[in-house]
């Protein structure tokens, strides 16, 4: 079994039962971003608007996760 941070970034609804912005995911071998956003109370037609930094980098839902990752999920932000 394999943990990582999870963290939600500025103005990302938080569906943690906790309210923490921050917690340690548990996982399998070959989880993507995705699949951890699910099991975390996310909705799939919020995934579009969520962007996930895996260490630092910006990357993809389908990226899977690795043992001891830092994930953060963001929303774009624009302005003008």
């Amino acid at each position: 079994m394999n943990s990582a941070i999870l963290e939600l970034v500025g103005s990302v609804r938080n569906p943690f039962p906790s309210k923490k912005r921050k917690k340690i995911i548990k996982f399998f071998d070959k989880t993507s971003i995705k699949t951890i956003l699910l099991e975390n109370g996310f909705l799939e037609t919020e995934l579009e608007f969520l962007i996930p930094i895996v260490n630092g980098t910006r990357t993809s839902h389908d990226h899977i996760l690795q043992d001891k990752d830092h994930i953060w999920i963001a929303l774009p932000i624009g302005g003008g």
